[in-house]
């Protein structure tokens, strides 16, 4: 299998992962849900870039809400989360430190609160802003340490992925 093959299976799979953990760890909120898939969201963004990363998450995440009874946020969704991706990846993609990791996943939790701040306010008006961004900021913070949890239980694969295409250059 080529590097090029490998990377778009891996950012399937990752899309996959984020509609599972999106889809089955949520709890009902009072504009949609929250759930534990950001972390996914951060990990695959930090392996896989903010292309492939925000492809990954853009899709993982919509198909949740579609899949789960949330249509209406699916094109908020697709693009706030695909965003995130590609907020973290351009900070943290090939970083070797976990600072700079954690920047990147800052970063993007800003743009989910910020962007879901937006959504619930064009949908729902001003009252929703607050309640939404509540549970915004917890559901971002469980989503960076599950993120780093991820790339620390996946720390010797993470070397091994971030130089894919060093090893197409070979």
């Amino acid at each position: 299998m080529n590097l090029g093959t490998r990377r778009m299976v891996l950012g399937a799979v990752f899309a996959a992962l984020i509609l599972m953990a999106t889809t089955f760890l949520k709890i009902p909120g009072a504009t949609g849900y929250y759930h534990l898939g950001d972390g996914f969201i951060y990990a695959a963004a930090v392996l896989l870039g903010p292309v492939l990363g925000g492809m990954a998450a853009a899709v993982g995440s919509m198909l949740a809400d579609v899949l789960g009874g949330y249509a209406i946020w699916a094109p908020w969704t697709f693009v706030i989360k695909g965003l995130t991706a590609i907020a973290v990846g351009l900070v943290a993609y090939r970083a070797r430190s976990w600072p700079r990791i954690g920047l990147g996943m800052v970063l993007g939790a800003a743009v989910t609160i910020a962007g879901y701040a937006l959504a619930a306010y064009v949908m729902y008006g001003f009252a929703a802003v607050l309640p939404e961004t509540y549970f915004n900021v917890a559901q971002t913070g469980f989503g960076i340490l599950i993120g780093f949890a991820l790339l620390l239980w996946n720390r010797t694969r993470m070397d091994d992925m971030m130089h894919l295409d060093e090893d197409r250059e070979r």
